[in-house]
């Protein structure tokens, strides 16, 4: 009998959302950095990329706190989550390094990444998940489909031999017993191969 799986995991505990907006210049007008790149500019990176630069600017500004050493080593310590719909930074840490950056913002001892404002600083709930167990059983048509195909990109000649020897060494745990049968096997094959 397979393990039980648990009903709910609880993913990215001790986090916290930092939500940034574009840093003001004079005049109400966004700084140069905060500005998005035209789409012909040369920086061209994925989302997690991009937050995790943000990320690493927002530890830079922050670890400058030499006459807050709590909030310097909470800084170093936390690391980074996620970045959610290009404004929001999520990090994850221990809860002292957490409390000391709740505690940061509070007495407004945070400073945001450049090119940014931090608009607001909160806790984030875990996030609940429900796994989807998988059954235990593959069908034998999969099994020899995927075979097949590790053997074809290896650049292994595919006999019902050399078939039942990849098997037996993907598969160990099952043993010889469960293989089919040459008969089975050319059954599945041939059904397999039909056009339809």
């Amino acid at each position: 009998m397979p393990p039980k799986m648990e009903k709910f995991l609880q993913i990215a505990p001790h986090s916290l959302a930092i939500v940034l907006g574009p840093a003001e210049g004079p005049a109400g007008q966004r700084s140069e950095a905060a500005r998005p790149t035209s789409p012909a500019g040369p920086r061209q990176l994925s989302r997690h990329h991009i937050g995790y630069e943000i990320f690493a600017d927002f530890k830079a500004e922050n670890m400058q706190h030499f006459w807050n050493k709590k909030v310097t080593a909470a800084v170093a310590e936390t690391f980074f989550l996620g970045w959610i719909d290009e404004q929001v930074l999520l990090i994850q840490g221990k809860e002292e390094h957490l409390e000391a950056l709740r505690e940061g913002w509070s007495r407004r001892a945070l400073r945001p990444p450049s090119g940014f404002h931090i608009r607001c600083l909160g806790d984030v709930s875990p996030i609940s998940m429900s796994p989807i167990s998988q059954s235990q059983f593959i069908p034998l048509g999969e099994i020899l489909c995927l075979a097949i195909s590790a053997m074809n990109s290896a650049r292994k000649p595919v006999t019902q031999e050399a078939l039942m020897e990849h098997l037996t060494t993907c598969f160990p745990a099952l043993g010889r017993a469960w293989l089919p049968t040459h008969q089975a096997l050319l059954k599945v094959t041939v059904v397999r191969t039909l056009p339809g």
